[in-house]
């Protein structure tokens, strides 16, 4: 009871897109960068409120390329409120939805920048299904997130642990409330990881 209870807060805390006027800068987590060439992009996020929608734009327009958003069966409902009830069962339960978003070809992609709301600290339901969906083996990932106040939390890990022969890069995490003024940290990260070369 109290387990659910707690689950119960972390979630509503952490799905918050906070409303606080304060321009909090995107945090870019230092990892692994690309010191060639990316090769082949592929732009793949899900998005529930629209905030992981607003970066992954700001991403393709900086480098064009391939761009997925994840789209399940069965979608979350529209509320706020209903979501919250039924995200912390699926993070207890390593819940992967089916899913109606299918990449045929991603043999052809060499890097992967992958974008997700963090649930609880977590990598969605939905992205985790995604990349448990393909052999990435080789294939180097980008994560970034849009959050209420948690960073990246474990969403990292959460890749590591579905994709553990991929080489995950350095990470960039958006505060929900600021996904529309991200694009200089957007580039910045871009660059910072080898994805975006300097001229």
């Amino acid at each position: 009871m109290y387990k659910k209870s707690f689950l119960s807060l972390m979630i509503m805390l952490l799905l918050a897109t906070t409303s606080c006027s304060s321009e909090e800068p995107a945090a870019i987590e230092p990892g692994r960068t690309i010191s060639g060439d990316a090769g082949k992009t592929l732009i793949v996020y899900f998005s529930w409120g629209g905030n992981t929608r607003i970066v992954a734009n700001h991403i393709h327009d900086l480098i064009g390329g391939d761009i997925v958003e994840v789209e399940m069966v069965v979608p979350y409902p529209d509320t706020y409120e209903e979501v919250t009830q039924i995200a912390p069962g699926e993070l207890e339960s390593d819940y992967c939805p089916e899913l109606k978003t299918k990449v045929e070809n991603m043999d052809e992609y060499d890097t992967l920048i992958v974008g997700t709301p963090i649930w609880g600290g977590h990598l969605t339901s939905a992205m985790k299904s995604f990349l448990a969906g393909y052999d990435l083996s080789g294939k180097y990932i980008a994560p970034f997130c849009t959050h209420g106040g948690s960073g990246t939390a474990q969403s990292v890990s959460d890749i590591r642990s579905v994709c553990p022969n991929s080489t995950i890069l350095g990470s960039l995490a958006v505060y929900g409330s600021q996904a529309e003024n991200s694009r200089g940290d957007v580039e910045k990260w871009l660059e910072q990881i080898g994805i975006l070369k300097n001229n």
